[in-house]
């Protein structure tokens, strides 16, 4: 598989999953709704690896790497589960919009990247900016809004820190093993949780169904596989850059399909997270190309 086409997946797939996330969480409890999708996504998994003649290995090295690996996959998604019923799918994505910005300053300590320029720090407070700005509406209007936003926006950090720390291990293992072995170590911890935060499962829809069988195979299976990938592939701040195009396309979705309201904070929040970005990932490219003018303007004269 080539990487633009893996990223391009992923890009799917994490546009579509806020709202997968709270239609399969309908009628039954979160974690309910996390574990089935993790469990029969470990079943898919096992079931390629042996068709594809891939091994998966267990030996103390593979299971740490499964277990940074779940520091996304389970602590991360468990929290944005359980915070998907305060928060709408478009403000999930959001939220997560500014994972790159994290996944670059917790780069900057674990993997000591250089440190940020003067562009990249007023990128961060105009991400912030519009953070603010998404959620000061919907606060507002719900105190559980505060709940939401702090379980997705630690679920984000878990995703982040996930994806560096993934990033500092020296072994290399193919995508399919690693997707394998985490899903299999994700789903008896989901067990674990739901003795303690419930499984409750009232009624299942048809809706609901097949939101847990779409994030089995693509949020679960094929998203994580694409993510693990192209992560080995590219940095984990480059990564991240997946989440400036979600927004604008989950908040679509849950438009369309879930008759979500489309504020105009929201809308500001989440244009201005997406000029971060811009201006995180280019604005040094900018200032030294407007530098290189002005030089050149001056020699001129």
């Amino acid at each position: 598989m080539s990487v633009p086409a893996a990223y391009l997946v992923v890009i799917l797939v994490w546009s579509t999953t806020p709202l997968g996330v709270q239609w399969s969480s309908q009628g039954l409890s979160p974690v309910a709704g996390a574990l089935s999708r993790m469990f029969l996504a470990a079943l898919l998994g096992w079931t390629a690896a042996r068709l594809l003649k891939v091994a998966v290995p267990w030996h103390r090295q593979a299971l740490k790497i499964y277990a940074v690996s779940n520091i996304g996959l389970f602590v991360g998604l468990i929290c944005v589960y359980i915070g998907a019923s305060y928060i709408s799918s478009g403000m999930i994505s959001v939220l997560f919009g500014l994972s790159p910005i994290a996944s670059a300053i917790l780069s900057r300590y674990f993997l000591r990247e250089p440190p940020f320029s003067v562009s990249r720090w007023m990128a961060v407070l105009l991400g912030l900016c519009g953070l603010v700005i998404s959620f000061s509406q919907s606060v507002m209007l719900t105190g559980n809004s505060y709940l939401g936003f702090l379980l997705v926006g630690f679920g984000m950090l878990c995703f982040s820190i996930s994806g560096i720390l993934i990033k500092r291990e020296p072994f290399d293992m193919h995508p399919l093993a690693q997707t394998v072995g985490s899903l299999t170590l994700a789903t008896p911890l989901y067990a674990i949780s739901g003795l303690f935060l419930g499984l409750e499962v009232e009624s299942l829809t048809l809706r609901t169904v097949a939101a847990i069988l779409y994030l089995t195979v693509f949020g679960s299976f094929i998203g994580f596989f694409c993510y693990f990938y192209i992560l080995k592939h590219m940095r984990a701040s480059s990564v991240a850059l997946v989440t400036m195009v979600t927004p604008v396309l989950a908040i679509s979705l849950g438009v369309y399909f879930n008759g979500e309201a489309v504020t105009p904070n929201l809308v500001i929040g989440a244009l201005l997270i997406c000029a971060c970005l811009l201006l995180f990932y280019w604005g040094d490219k900018l200032v030294a190309r407007a530098a290189v003018d002005t030089r050149s303007a001056n020699l001129e004269k």
